[in-house]
């Protein structure tokens, strides 16, 4: 029989959320122990699971071999270097940093390391995307797609990382990350013409061209950021220009049940069978696995920190215009 590998578990909103329950589902994994600050809140944690308060002594404890680290990202670059420097197998939550300079350093350093990395970007594994690559996607040519991607905030939500830049949130890396990872992989690398790019009030219109196998596909990214409206609805869709028609990935975004389908026109042509769990489990299940296989077999696989790099440098260089 072989031995589980021990993880420990930075971050207590999406790491119980989330990665303790997907661990749950993963017989070869075990988690050893958490590290989270806030006390306040309690999760319903087994016995044998070890708290730690300080991330670093959870990271340096000898039985673990793993970390997974889901912090918020300002955290999370000096999290993968004490992981680092400790050889420990590295699965962290998107975005990995909140900087182009901070995921290069981190590439750097991890290099010539024989452990595992991975990053958790899930929507290659969301059963709406793997349909819509198999069925549609690999059989016709697709014209142009279009990125539409709008944020909503409250004065309740406004102050939380995941829409302030220096915490390591706002709409490019928390949340754009996931449509230009998925992309690139699925239609080749994105190519960013600053001379071609439009920025209007608050929302922006960037063209740019992916450069595929087949053709030159244009892209449209169309995103927004606006407090709560009864006028404007928050909105996460990729709409594929294709040769047959168009076809649409969406959520409705009411609520953490609510998975990704998809359209062709207005009519649901792939819909997730509903389940009552957080849909990120699913996706974030198969990840997990892979790090897994990755660690038990030496393998490099994606999606992993060289991966994010490439995003973040796609960001980057959005950001700038």
């Amino acid at each position: 029989m072989k031995k589980k590998i021990n993880v420990g578990i930075i971050g207590r909103n999406f790491g119980y959320k989330v990665i303790f329950q997907s661990i749950l589902k993963i017989k070869s994994m075990n988690v050893y122990g958490f590290s989270f600050k806030n006390n306040k809140k309690k999760i319903n944690l087994p016995k044998k699971i070890k708290i730690y308060r300080n991330w670093k002594k959870l990271i340096s404890e000898k039985k673990i071999q793993a970390i997974i680290i889901s912090a918020p990202p300002k955290l999370h670059e000096e999290m993968i270097l004490h992981a680092i420097k400790k050889n420990k197998h590295i699965f962290c939550e998107k975005p990995v940093t909140n900087s182009y300079k901070a995921i290069s350093k981190i590439c750097e350093k991890i290099k010539y390391k024989k452990t595992a990395n991975m990053v958790n970007f899930e929507f290659l594994n969301m059963d709406a995307f793997n349909f819509l690559k198999i069925n549609i996607l690999n059989k016709t040519k697709i014209l142009k797609v279009k990125i539409n991607w709008f944020i909503q905030f409250t004065k309740k939500n406004r102050s939380k990382w995941k829409n302030r830049h220096k915490l390591g949130g706002d709409i490019f890396y928390n949340y754009l990350c996931h449509p230009f990872y998925y992309l690139e992989k699925l239609l080749g690398k994105i190519d960013i013409d600053e001379n071609k790019s439009i920025y209007k009030n608050g929302s922006s219109n960037y063209y740019s061209i992916f450069e595929t196998k087949k053709n030159r596909v244009k892209l449209f990214i169309n995103f927004k950021s606006f407090f709560k409206s009864p006028f404007i609805r928050p909105k996460h869709e990729i709409i594929f220009y294709t040769k047959k028609g168009k076809y649409t990935l969406k959520t409705k975004m009411n609520s953490l049940n609510d998975q990704f389908f998809l359209t062709k026109g207005t009519k649901i042509i792939f819909k997730p069978k509903k389940k009552l769990e957080d849909f990120r489990i699913k996706p974030t299940n198969r990840n997990l696995r892979l790090f897994n296989k990755s660690i038990t077999n030496n393998l490099k696989i994606s999606p992993n920190f060289n991966d994010a790099m490439r995003v973040h440098y796609l960001i980057s260089k959005i950001s700038k215009i």
